[in-house]
């Protein structure tokens, strides 16, 4: 895998260094947070000594996490990261589940990234970019100097990513080092200066009113968030220039790096207390009405000690985290979106590549998309970045649990461990911030909850977009994906709801106390603080107990629906089940029938080509003069059995082509009375043999020229009356009478009767007449194969009209046929085939090439042909055809009788090969095929290979001698 082509050019290349991935995943894990997270959220939670505990253990989930990475990178070592090890393993549902949600994260890294620039002016440079218009949002005001700054950095990073290769990688090199050795310079200036002793910080936890443990774990659930973008070269595998063996430490030096930094951060900023403050923890509560650097922990306490030279060492350090942020997580984000574009899951836009080999459309997709965000404010971004926990944890969970499956299968149980430890890591921490107060401090703002629904949602809708394009049916499987997705959207709807309940229900509560507070005061009764404290404390105590009854309800209704949710998807499984059941048997139906197709056209070659011996030879050796009597008897009933097994065999194989729709009927002008009497014609003397009174009467027909098959009008007569025959005892009757009902805008109403008066049929087996293989116990001694009255039935169905059958045992049957049929037009009556007989006709002088490979079909054909003065040449496959014609020049032959299936060349394809000859006179030689395949289907195959008729084997004089006549008149009207 790997280096794949895509829109025309070869996929990506390798570019990436051991230090260049270090870079990388260390950049993206710790950017412009690093320096922020530790007094504004680390603190709070945990304190110094529990933030540094929480870190540590964070950190070490992290590196199994990494080692899952690691398993799976090893296996697949395409772009794509997370998305790409679940759909090889789980499916492309899950897939998409999986690149949605690490999207979301990578995007919202990149944002924060590009505000903080603006947002570190303010606090360390005044406000240099707070000028030109500006307005307010969510309580923040957005200047727009501020937010074109963003932009710009956004395009920048965006640029050093397009060039790509060793100059991005070189960029993310030097920041990153600027980064990690800002931090180490700061933190010795600080630590071992005699300044600050990092282990006698009091006090070392937050608070006592909730336990250490808990407040560690605190720290540990945002692991996710402050060290996602550690696993970001997974999604860069195929541009390493290095085995993937070595991507372990490289996760390992980018995580402990990581957690060095925070940890030191963690530290620094509670070294210094500015003035007016006890200790940190009164320091860090009063952050939010804090100005200037103040307002900053990390930044006050570098100031506090090492001054401006301090500050711009880390003001350096802070900008070389915001560029690792944004130019790793682009690269990231672009990467994967190139993923999943290669898998045309997005328009192929998305995977279009530059001539250095950089997903250059997938950048522009990021910068394009981030542009307008810097407009929304700080606050609002802060919302869309609360989420990142959940989308992290989400592809942590997957990748863990990929890993587990894959190990497992493979039998390596240390990897089968670190991925269940990995994946019930990452489902705890997906529920801590999911599940409001599941643990204290755990909950996300209602506006976090609302993007992440609005996330879900378009989610949702992207999916059945790609769903509703996947014409390769990679989509729709998995039942649990769909689960997963609409139990997120309704979860989280509810979540959103609950929380804005509450907020609402907060304010109304304070602005009730203060409307109290309000009246007291005006009323002149004084309130003393602790009676306010204590009102307030119980205001809070109530939303508390209120929001746990929400909670607990919010649980028991999430249960239910839940419930509901499988027992649905179980019946829709269910269901689908057996629809993908269906289609599965559908599938082997098709193709049992185009093996039973084939296999039946493959017989029918075989059988007919010594059938044609069998009735070829009875046919010559008939005409040899001074047979003895018994001999020629014996003669005429070889022939019959002959035309006999021949009439066997078209019955099942007409019968497998009706079933599968493969026969058509050939619409031509007809005299339909003519082809009654042919088959009175046909059975007279039979009947005469038996003693049978035959009449057949056309009197009542009016219009007899009409547009029909008449072949399968002659097939149709000839199964009914055959099988009066065979039912009708001697001095019995059989009758056989056309009449023309009604005639309405050209289409005439014809009803056919054939009415005898033999065994009948009981009531039981008339009502299955029609069915296949159906014979009445009755006619054992009879021949046939039980599919003739199947096939007269199909045929009528096929034109339209309608058979019964009305039969009494012991007394006759009479079968009755209507049919609509449009009269022929006076031209059709005029340009319709005049029959010829074979003693009309003579060809003396033709000379005609004879292309058959069996020896003896050419000994009957030369036999045959010879009688009507056909001079003949031989060829034995396709090949040796051409080359005779080409050989022997313009003129020599006057037509070509082919067969099919020859070795070396077959029959169409010299056909087609004559006909694209460059001399006109030899490309235009009429070519007529003979051969054993005998169906319409072959006859369409021989017209379209360039041949000009078809004569089927056994040959039948009459129909060869017309065939013949056809087409050399055809071909002396063209010239």
């Amino acid at each position: 895998m790997g280096n794949t082509e895509h829109d025309g050019r070869f996929g990506l290349r390798p570019y990436l260094t051991p230090m260049g991935a270090w870079a990388l995943a260390f950049g993206c894990s710790v950017g412009w947070g690093a320096f922020v997270m530790p007094g504004n959220t680390f603190l709070p939670l945990a304190g110094p000594l529990g933030t540094v505990l929480g870190i540590l253990i964070g950190g070490l989930v992290m590196l199994l996490v990494g080692n899952n990475y690691y398993f799976m990178m090893n296996i697949y070592k395409d772009c794509g990261g997370t998305f790409t090890f679940v759909k090889h393993e789980m499916g492309y549902d899950h897939g998409f589940l999986s690149a949605w949600f690490l999207c979301l994260v990578y995007m919202a890294v990149i944002w924060a990234n590009a505000t903080a620039i603006p947002l570190i002016s303010r606090y360390l440079l005044g406000g240099l970019f707070e000028h030109g218009p500006h307005y307010t949002v969510a309580g923040y005001e957005v200047y727009l100097l501020e937010a074109l700054v963003s932009v710009a950095s956004l395009a920048l990073a965006g640029i050093i990513c397009a060039i790509g290769g060793r100059t991005t990688s070189l960029f993310q090199i030097s920041c990153a080092l600027v980064l990690f050795g800002g931090i180490i310079l700061c933190a010795s200036a600080i630590f071992f200066a005699d300044a600050f002793n990092p282990f006698g910080v009091i006090p070392a936890f937050a608070t006592e009113d909730v336990s250490h443990a808990h407040q560690v774990m605190r720290v540990i659930a945002l692991a996710p968030w402050a060290f996602i973008g550690f696993e970001s070269i997974s999604h860069s595998t195929e541009e390493f220039r290095f085995s993937t063996a070595r991507v372990i430490g490289i996760m390992f030096w980018a995580i402990l790096a990581g957690m060095c930094a925070y940890g030191i951060l963690s530290f620094i900023a509670v070294s210094a207390v500015p003035t007016g403050f006890d200790n940190w923890v009164s320091y860090v509560e009063s952050l939010d009405s804090a100005k200037g650097i103040e307002a900053l922990p990390v930044f006050n306490a570098v100031y506090t000690y090492t001054g401006k030279t301090g500050i711009f060492i880390l003001g350096i350090t802070t900008i070389a985290g915001v560029a690792t942020g944004l130019v790793g997580n682009m690269v990231a984000a672009s990467r994967l979106i190139y993923s999943v574009a290669r898998d045309n899951m997005v328009p192929n836009w998305f995977g279009r590549i530059s001539s250095d080999n950089v997903p250059v459309n997938s950048i522009l997709f990021v910068v394009l998309l981030s542009m307008p965000i810097p407009f929304l404010g700080r606050t609002a971004i802060g919302w869309i970045v609360d989420v990142n926990t959940i989308g992290a944890s989400i592809a942590f969970a997957y990748t863990s649990l990929v890993a587990y499956r894959v190990a497992k299968r493979d039998k390596k149980r240390f990897y089968e461990t670190t991925g269940v430890i990995g994946f019930v890591a990452s489902v705890i921490l997906i529920l801590y911030f999911l599940i409001p107060n599941i643990w204290t401090g755990g909950n996300l703002s209602s506006e976090s909850y609302f993007i992440l629904l609005i996330w879900s949602i378009v989610g949702f809708s992207l999916f059945h977009y790609v769903l509703e394009r996947d014409e390769k049916r990679r989509f729709g499987r998995s039942t649990v994906a769909l689960l997963v997705m609409l139990f997120l959207v309704i979860f989280i709807a509810m979540l959103w709801f609950r929380e804005e309940s509450l907020d609402v229900s907060k304010e109304l509560l304070e602005k009730l106390n203060n409307y109290h507070v309000k009246e007291l005061i005006d009323n002149g009764i004084t309130i003393e603080y602790e009676t306010l404290k204590n009102t307030s404390d119980y205001l809070t105590k109530m939303m508390n107990q209120s929001d746990r009854l929400m909670q607990r309800n919010s649980i028991r209704e999430m249960i239910v629906i839940m419930i509901a949710l499988i027992v649905m998807f179980r019946i829709y499984n269910l269901i689908h089940k057996r629809q993908r059941e269906i289609e599965v048997e559908k599938i082997k139906a098709e193709e049992s029938s185009r093996a039973k197709s084939t296999f039946l056209s493959n017989m029918s070659h075989d059988i007919r080509t010594p059938l044609n011996a069998i009735i070829g030879y009875t046919e010559i050796a008939k005409k040899v003069g001074n047979i003895p009597e018994k001999e020629l008897e014996y003669l005429d009933k070889i022939e019959a059995s002959g035309h006999h097994l021949l009439a066997l065999i078209n019955d099942v194989l007409d019968m497998s082509r009706i079933e599968s729709g493969k026969i058509e009927l050939d619409i031509q002008c007809a005299d339909i009375t003519e082809a009654i009497n042919n088959v009175y014609d046909l059975f007279n003397t039979q009947m005469d043999m038996k003693g049978i009174t035959y009449n057949v009467n056309v009197d009542d027909v009016t219009d007899k020229y009409v547009m029909c098959d008449a072949n399968r009008i002659n097939r149709v007569l000839i199964n009914l009356v055959s099988n009066a025959y065979k039912f009708t005892a001697s001095g019995g009757n059989i009758d056989v009478k056309l009449t023309q009902l009604k005639t309405v805008d050209n289409v005439a109403t014809y009803e056919l009767k054939v009415k005898d008066t033999g065994v009948g049929m009981s009531k039981e087996f008339a009502d299955k007449v029609f069915e296949a293989f159906e014979r009445e116990d009755t006619a054992g001694d009879v021949q046939g194969t039980g599919l003739g009255m199947a096939i007269t039935k199909s045929i009528i169905d096929m034109m339209g009209g309608t058979i019964k059958v009305d039969s009494e045992k012991g007394v006759g049957t009479e079968f009755v046929i209507k049919v609509d049929l449009e009269i022929a037009s006076d031209r059709d009556i005029l340009n319709q085939d005049i029959d010829i007989y074979s003693e009309d006709i003579s060809f003396e002088g033709l000379r005609a090439l004879l292309v058959e490979d069996q020896s003896i079909n050419r000994e009957i054909a030369t036999m045959i042909l010879n009688q009507y003065g056909i001079s003949l040449e031989y060829a034995e496959n396709g090949k040796e055809a051409v080359e005779k014609v080409v050989l022997q020049g313009p003129g020599h032959f006057q037509v070509i009788f082919m067969d099919i299936q020859m070795p070396v060349m077959n029959g169409y394809d010299a056909a087609k090969v004559i006909r694209s000859l460059s001399d006109k006179e030899l490309a235009t030689i009429p070519i007529i095929a003979m051969t054993a395949n005998a169906f319409s289907v072959d006859v369409k195959e021989a017209i379209e290979a360039g041949m000009d008729g078809h004569i089927a084997k056994p040959i039948e004089v009459d129909k060869m001698l017309k065939t013949l006549n056809e087409v050399l008149n055809n071909k002396e009207a063209d010239s």
